[in-house]
């Protein structure tokens, strides 16, 4: 089990940016143009590890603990889902209500990262993600009574 779980978060998270590598190359493709390297998200992710962390003297334990929530609710939310022939490591009768109740968490976090700076501009934001997500959580949840 341990070992079903390791393999399904390291396609995740290796297979991720490559994902994105594609989706750039295919619309630089129709639209006629180059565009940049397949392997350019892994460029740009090696280059964001090597930068170090600014916080501002304003911001509290929320703002540095957002991006650590919505990374773990992204691979837990993994975990759910099967890939191909590899059925989902973890899974019982309720967990669709738990794959959206991860990514609410995720959002949560964010907008409270965002009220954390105490700038205006960043309230703007944060009102604007609450708002998206308000539109898209009612067409996740119609997607699921479909599907059930």
């Amino acid at each position: 089990m341990l070992i079903q779980i390791l393999l399904h978060l390291s396609v995740v998270l290796i297979f991720s940016p490559l994902l994105l590598g594609t989706i750039a190359k295919t619309k630089a493709f129709f639209a006629g143009r180059r565009g940049a390297p397949l392997l350019q998200p892994y460029y740009d992710i090696g280059k964001l590890f090597r930068k170090g962390n600014v916080y501002s003297p304003t911001t509290t334990w929320i703002f540095q603990a957002a991006p650590i929530v919505s990374m773990a609710t992204a691979l837990i939310s993994s975990i759910m889902m099967p890939m191909g022939a590899l059925k989902a490591p973890f899974s019982f009768l309720g967990d669709v209500l738990l794959f959206a109740g991860l990514y609410g968490l995720a959002r949560f976090f964010v907008i409270l990262a965002a009220l954390d700076t105490g700038s205006s501009f960043e309230g703007m934001g944060a009102s604007r993600e609450a708002a998206f997500s308000c539109l898209a959580e009612i067409v996740l949840f119609l997607d699921f009574i479909i599907l059930a």
